[in-house]
């Protein structure tokens, strides 16, 4: 209907003065056609009567061309990222938020992401006695590494349950409780020069190890008694209670068993690079926080301005598709 046949239709059936609903029923118009009709009307005259853009179809989320644009770039750049890692980064260092999924899109669309690999059957879904904080448990477990001309060496590491942090890890000729004590010991240290275990009453951690001969052997629980850390054994053939230290020395071997080493100590930088990567990526079970941020009680802060800039986005972006001139106007007060 035309501008001028909506107020026609208005006038008249306002000139009724019952049987208003039956009226426009028996003409086909929904009633809420005709409330809207009638408030536009009264608030804007004629002109209000005029083809109405539909804005409930825009998509106010979508992302600006300046955006799209910077993600691209951002990928092209650092092909070695995943989208998830790619949409932390992102929204970290720019100044604008993006999900992992609208990176993944957008990758996906420009051929530039590979097909995800199938995903690994996990061993548990989750443990049931979870940590609440860093420091109430530290798992500690030890790999095999060949040195071309040497053998074989362990890296022995001790990671902190709750933050994924690995406070200490070093290459060592075996597994003895030894090994192990040195280990430890770097690790109570490497906690106290970040501020944990500082005062002669805080809890220190429990212990979990497997079953290994270094780990039951009486040296290290006299070692750890002196400590006052409680030592707690694994169930055995159930790598599952283990499953955080496990995973880590599968991603550290993902990185650094890619090359042959001709020495320990060339094994040892590749294994300082691989870790330190490890202990500052974002991961996805610590809500896309690296470890040393959550070890270091940095996690709240990082989410809290991420969701900041997350709600900062959501706003410019709906000026962007849905303002129009406002949208103009915000962004010249910014520049300014």
């Amino acid at each position: 209907m035309e501008p001028e046949d909506k107020a026609k239709l208005i006038t008249e059936i306002q000139g009724l003065k019952k049987n208003r609903v039956g009226k426009l029923r028996e003409m086909g118009i929904p009633l809420s056609s005709y409330y809207n009709w009638k408030a536009r009307y009264e608030k804007e005259g004629l002109m209000g009567l005029g083809k109405q853009e539909n804005n409930s179809r825009k998509i106010w989320n979508r992302l600006t061309d300046d955006e799209k644009n910077k993600v691209l770039e951002i990928a092209k750049k650092h092909p070695e990222l995943s989208p998830r890692l790619l949409a932390i980064k992102i929204t970290d260092s720019e100044t604008f938020s993006v999900s992992e999924s609208t990176v993944y899109r957008l990758l996906k669309k420009e051929g530039l992401v590979e097909p995800r690999p199938i995903s690994e059957m996990p061993a548990s879904k989750e443990w049931r006695h979870k940590t609440k904080g860093p420091d109430e448990v530290w798992q500690c477990d030890a790999t095999n590494f060949f040195v071309v001309g040497w053998g074989y060496y362990k890296m022995i590491t001790v990671q902190d349950d709750y933050s994924r942090y690995p406070l200490a890890s070093r290459l060592k000729p075996d597994e003895t409780a030894f090994s192990i004590s040195d280990v430890v010991e770097e690790a109570i240290e490497n906690a106290k020069k970040q501020g944990h275990l500082q005062t002669e009453n805080s809890n220190m951690p429990r212990f979990l190890s497997d079953n290994g001969a270094g780990f039951t052997a009486g040296v290290l629980s006299e070692y750890l008694r002196m400590h006052g850390i409680k030592h707690i054994f694994g169930k055995p053939y159930h790598p599952q209670t283990q499953g955080k230290i496990e995973r880590f020395h599968r991603s550290i071997k993902e990185k650094v068993c890619l090359l042959v080493y001709c020495s320990p100590g060339e094994l040892e930088k590749a294994l300082e690079e691989a870790i330190k990567a490890y202990a500052t990526s974002p991961h996805k079970s610590l809500a896309n926080v690296s470890p040393k941020d959550v070890y270091e009680g940095r996690k709240e802060e990082i989410l809290k301005a991420r969701e900041d800039k997350k709600h900062l986005t959501f706003e410019k972006r709906r000026l962007y598709n849905l303002g129009g001139e406002k949208w103009q106007e915000t962004t010249l007060k910014v520049s300014n």
